[in-house]
This record gives structure tokens, C-alpha cells and sequence, in this order.
């Protein structure tokens, strides 16, 4: 069974926002989607355009199977997802995009 990259792009209107989201984001959260079955994640910050584009948190999180990760979605992913839409709710400003993907290559390490 290949493993799975699940990628969680959240859109924040500035730097500070991001700041905001990244510490919410970091220990806490990380550590409950692991503990939910991920095996490694990675948080990158896309350069921006320019000062006045919106500041980009892109978390990338490796399950070890398409099961581990649709036992994730089913008994974890509810609650996590509530509790990013308490702190960040779409008036705030932050919206989310996510994309599943398997994982064909992976060479390599940090």
C-alpha cells in the first residue's frame, strides 16, 4: 500500500495572521493529527509575491496507507477541524484548501 500526503493549505491575509495560525498550529495540533496516524509532517511558508499578498501555512502531513488515513478523517479529523474553524472561522479571513495525494517516489532525506 503506497503511503498518502495529506496537504492542508491555509490562506492568511498577513504575517501577523499567520503568526496567529502558525502558533495555534504548532505543537498542539501537529501533535493530534500525528497521534490520529500521521508518520511525519512538514509546515512550509511559500515565499509571497509581494508585501500586500496573503501569507500561505502549507502543512504536509505523511499517513502510511490510504486506511491509516481514512481512519484519521472518520475519528479525528471532525474535532480538528472544528477546532481550526473556533480559532480561525471564516470571517477571520483564513480559508483552507486540502489535497490528498499518493505518494509514488520519495527520495532522500532532510
Amino acid at each position: 500500500m503506497p503511503a498518502l500526503l495529506y496537504t492542508v493549505r491555509a490562506t492568511c491575509k498577513d504575517l501577523p495572521q499567520r503568526g496567529r495560525f502558525l502558533s495555534w498550529l504548532t505543537p498542539d495540533h501537529v501533535a493530534e493529527v500525528m497521534a490520529g496516524g500521521a508518520t511525519s509532517v512538514r509546515i512550509v511558508l511559500p515565499e509571497r509575491e509581494s508585501d500586500a499578498a496573503p501569507a500561505v501555512v502549507e502543512t504536509q502531513y505523511v499517513f502510511p496507507s490510504r486506511k491509516a488515513f481514512d481512519a484519521y478523517v472518520r475519528d479525528h479529523a471532525p474535532r480538528l477541524r472544528a477546532d481550526g474553524l473556533k480559532h480561525f472561522p471564516p470571517e477571520s479571513g483564513v480559508t483552507y484548501a486540502r489535497q490528498v495525494a499518493e505518494i509514488a517516489t520519495e527520495l532522500g532525506g532532510e
